[in-house]
Protein backbone atom coordinates (compact mmCIF):
# COMPACT_ATOMS: atom_id res chain seq x y z
CA UNK A 1 0.00 0.00 0.00
CA UNK A 2 1.08 3.50 -0.74
CA UNK A 3 1.24 6.22 1.89
CA UNK A 4 0.28 8.97 -0.52
CA UNK A 5 -1.76 11.64 1.19
CA UNK A 6 -4.16 13.71 -0.87
CA UNK A 7 -5.70 16.84 0.54
CA UNK A 8 -9.38 17.54 0.26
CA UNK A 9 -8.65 20.37 -2.18
CA UNK A 10 -6.62 17.97 -4.35
CA UNK A 11 -9.51 15.50 -4.33
CA UNK A 12 -11.81 18.24 -5.57
CA UNK A 13 -9.35 19.22 -8.30
CA UNK A 14 -8.97 15.60 -9.42
CA UNK A 15 -12.74 15.13 -9.56
CA UNK A 16 -13.16 18.38 -11.51
CA UNK A 17 -10.62 17.12 -14.04
CA UNK A 18 -12.52 13.84 -14.28
CA UNK A 19 -15.77 15.71 -15.03
CA UNK A 20 -13.94 17.79 -17.65
CA UNK A 21 -12.47 14.68 -19.29
CA UNK A 22 -15.91 13.13 -19.59
CA UNK A 23 -17.11 16.34 -21.26
CA UNK A 24 -14.18 16.30 -23.68
CA UNK A 25 -15.06 12.72 -24.62
CA UNK A 26 -18.74 13.58 -25.03
CA UNK A 27 -17.92 16.57 -27.23
CA UNK A 28 -15.42 14.59 -29.31
CA UNK A 29 -17.73 11.62 -29.82
CA UNK A 30 -20.61 13.96 -30.69
CA UNK A 31 -18.46 15.71 -33.30
CA UNK A 32 -17.45 12.38 -34.82
CA UNK A 33 -21.10 11.29 -34.94
CA UNK A 34 -21.83 14.27 -37.16
CA UNK A 35 -19.50 12.78 -39.77
CA UNK A 36 -21.07 9.31 -39.75
CA UNK A 37 -24.36 8.02 -41.07
CA UNK A 38 -26.48 5.57 -39.12
CA UNK A 39 -28.57 4.91 -42.21
CA UNK A 40 -28.06 1.72 -44.19
CA UNK A 41 -29.45 1.04 -47.64
CA UNK A 42 -31.96 -1.79 -47.68
CA UNK A 43 -29.51 -4.29 -49.19
CA UNK A 44 -27.11 -3.71 -46.27
CA UNK A 45 -29.64 -3.58 -43.44
CA UNK A 46 -29.05 -7.28 -42.66
CA UNK A 47 -25.56 -6.31 -41.41
CA UNK A 48 -26.71 -3.68 -38.88
CA UNK A 49 -26.72 -5.87 -35.77
CA UNK A 50 -24.16 -8.46 -36.77
CA UNK A 51 -21.82 -9.32 -33.93
CA UNK A 52 -19.39 -11.22 -36.14
CA UNK A 53 -18.13 -8.10 -37.86
CA UNK A 54 -15.12 -9.71 -39.58
CA UNK A 55 -17.32 -12.35 -41.16
CA UNK A 56 -19.88 -9.74 -42.17
CA UNK A 57 -17.24 -7.57 -43.83
CA UNK A 58 -15.87 -10.59 -45.68
CA UNK A 59 -19.35 -11.21 -47.11
CA UNK A 60 -19.63 -7.71 -48.57
CA UNK A 61 -18.01 -7.51 -51.98
CA UNK A 62 -18.23 -3.78 -52.66
CA UNK A 63 -15.68 -1.79 -50.63
CA UNK A 64 -17.95 1.28 -50.63
CA UNK A 65 -20.62 -0.89 -48.98
CA UNK A 66 -18.07 -2.02 -46.38
CA UNK A 67 -17.45 1.63 -45.52
CA UNK A 68 -21.18 2.35 -45.27
CA UNK A 69 -21.72 -0.60 -42.91
CA UNK A 70 -18.63 0.23 -40.85
CA UNK A 71 -19.82 3.83 -40.46
CA UNK A 72 -23.21 2.65 -39.23
CA UNK A 73 -21.54 0.31 -36.73
CA UNK A 74 -19.23 3.08 -35.56
CA UNK A 75 -22.21 5.43 -35.22
CA UNK A 76 -24.01 2.93 -32.99
CA UNK A 77 -20.90 2.32 -30.88
CA UNK A 78 -20.24 6.03 -30.38
CA UNK A 79 -23.88 6.68 -29.51
CA UNK A 80 -23.60 4.06 -26.77
CA UNK A 81 -20.27 5.49 -25.60
CA UNK A 82 -21.82 8.95 -25.30
CA UNK A 83 -24.58 7.58 -23.08
CA UNK A 84 -21.99 5.80 -20.93
CA UNK A 85 -19.84 8.93 -20.66
CA UNK A 86 -22.91 10.98 -19.66
CA UNK A 87 -23.78 8.50 -16.90
CA UNK A 88 -20.22 8.34 -15.61
CA UNK A 89 -19.96 12.13 -15.70
CA UNK A 90 -23.18 12.35 -13.70
CA UNK A 91 -21.68 10.11 -11.01
CA UNK A 92 -18.47 12.15 -10.95
CA UNK A 93 -20.49 15.37 -10.60
CA UNK A 94 -22.42 13.89 -7.67
CA UNK A 95 -19.19 12.94 -5.91
CA UNK A 96 -17.75 16.37 -6.66
CA UNK A 97 -20.83 18.04 -5.15
CA UNK A 98 -20.40 16.03 -1.96
CA UNK A 99 -16.70 16.89 -1.77
CA UNK A 100 -17.42 20.58 -2.32
CA UNK A 101 -20.19 20.56 0.29
CA UNK A 102 -17.79 19.09 2.85
CA UNK A 103 -14.94 21.56 2.43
Amino acid sequence: MSNIEITHAELITLRQKEVEQYQINIDTFTAILQTLSATLPEHLEKYRNRTDKHTAIAEIENLDDVTIVADAWHHAELSARIRTELLEQRKAKAILAVLEANQ
